[in-house]
């Protein structure tokens, strides 16, 4: 588990490459793209990200605590993730697969969003 630190985008993906799959408190320190990568079971926790994500996918994987802020999940896959109590102001999920995915307790501008409005945004 790497816990408290910040890195950046070619740090994670080596990272996340060798194996390493639970990032705890971890801060990107920049905005970029990582797409078209496999964070299949990766977990982030109480971490602070903000990326384009388009094509990746992340089946099984979890975001918990976490600020996502402005990242984007279009065409991703999702299937079988798990997202609880993040901050997902501005994300976009256009035509993210969802089958399976656990949505609880997301907030986008102080509102707490539903599996119902995921499915929304999906379309969008």
């Amino acid at each position: 588990m790497i816990i408290e630190t910040e890195m950046t985008i070619k740090t994670l993906k080596e990272l996340i490459t060798s194996g390493e799959k639970h990032f705890k408190r971890v801060e990107i320190t920049e905005y970029g793209k990582i797409r078209n990568f496999n964070f299949s079971e990766v977990i982030f926790e109480e971490c602070m990200l903000s990326l384009d994500f388009t094509g990746s996918s992340f089946r099984s994987a979890k975001f918990i605590n976490s600020n996502i802020k402005n990242s984007i999940f279009s065409e991703t896959d999702l299937s079988n993730s798990e997202f609880f109590n993040n901050s997902i102001d501005a994300c976009v999920f256009r035509n993210a697969n969802i089958e399976g995915i656990i949505f609880l307790k997301n907030t986008q501008y102080s509102s707490e969003n539903t599996i119902e409005d995921l499915k929304e945004m999906v379309k969008k």
